[in-house]
């Protein structure tokens, strides 16, 4: 059996959200490679005497306040290595690399475009989750699926529901009328706290979006050297894909199909297994999509999803409310991994 190396790690967040990451020096293993400041926990010390310890060493401060936040494994070939993460709040003296190694302050978003050690990549997924709606639960609209009169009706009983995140998927410029149910359902979103994305907003310039949403083939088209307008997310079907979508700077991917489906029955489900090892490789928070139904949402959240995305699951449903209050609260009763 690999041995197991406690290590104790402090993620510092600035006032106003960014992260301080330290680049590892040559010499060490693995470098040229990002992480977080912390070390090995040695025999007969506590995790937190080990922070405090650590960040010392390595940063030249004084940890004032700090609180666990999560205990994780992270197998590599020869040994496992037990993160214990703290959340740093309170600390004396500025941070530096007394060890000569450099070091920024990062927002989430861009501390996914690095080269971070694998153990680290998670935790850049659960700071990215933080930023999601919660519930993590989004709501796909295509157009599309209902009639016109019923679209706008439907989307408002989800929002009713507790649901707090559409994408808006157009394939073609909205006619008239959904042109103006699109105006309507932006009015109604911002009363109530909801997020909307759209796949293309130039389809509909007028409607205020919080961020865009691209398919995989959109992202494709795109060159590394970004560009993309922030905040975006990604619909992905392969790690190139979600690799892709953490250097360009998304906050957020949807990985599919992790069941089998009725409207893709050729497209060949990953599985748990599979959703869980490009879970615990990315820095993205995955949302779980495809064949999702609330008996399944516990399932997709042990695998590691971040979140679940649906969409004749609410849409379709004969009450909407009730089907998005289903999705919430399977979501809010279950775990995931970390707990």
């Amino acid at each position: 059996m690999p041995s197991i190396i406690p290590v104790a790690t402090g993620i510092l967040q600035a006032p106003q959200g960014r992260v301080l990451a330290d680049l590892r020096p040559e010499g060490k293993p693995w470098p040229g490679y990002w992480e977080f400041p912390g070390g090995k926990i040695e025999a007969g010390e506590s995790p937190a005497a080990a922070l405090v310890r650590e960040l010392r060493e390595e940063l030249g401060i004084e940890v004032r306040a700090a609180s666990p936040w999560r205990v994780m494994d992270f197998a590599y070939s020869q040994r496992t290595v037990r993160l214990h993460l703290f959340r740093v709040t309170n600390w004396e003296g500025e941070a530096h690399g007394r060890e000569g190694q450099e070091i920024r302050w990062l927002d989430p978003e861009d501390l996914a475009r690095l080269p971070f050690l694998p153990a680290n990549r998670p935790i850049i997924a659960g700071l990215l989750a933080e930023k999601l709606p919660q519930p993590p639960l989004c709501l796909i609209a295509d157009p599309q699926r209902l009639p016109s009169g019923q679209l706008l009706p439907a989307l408002t009983a989800a929002m009713a529901g507790g649901l707090r995140w559409i994408v808006l998927r157009l394939k073609e410029q909205p006619d008239r009328t959904l042109r103006t149910q699109f105006l309507r359902l932006g009015e109604v979103a911002a009363e109530r706290g909801v997020q909307v994305f759209l796949n293309s907003p130039e389809a509909l310039p007028e409607l205020r979006s919080h961020g865009l949403h691209l398919t995989q083939r959109a992202l494709e088209e795109w060159g590394e050297e970004g560009g993309i307008p922030r905040p975006f997310g990604v619909s992905c079907h392969d790690a190139d894909c979600l690799d892709k979508a953490a250097r360009l700077g998304a906050g957020y991917a949807f990985l599919s199909p992790l069941f089998a489906t009725a409207t893709h029955p050729d497209a060949r489900p990953l599985g748990m297994d599979a959703f869980a090892a490009l879970a615990q490789s990315s820095s993205l928070p995955l949302l779980a999509l495809g064949g999702i139904t609330p008996e399944r949402v516990a399932a997709a959240r042990r695998a590691g999803a971040a979140g679940v995305a649906v969409l004749s699951g609410i849409l379709e449903s004969r009450d909407p409310a009730a089907s998005a209050h289903a999705y919430g609260a399977a979501w809010m009763t279950s775990s995931g991994p970390l707990g």
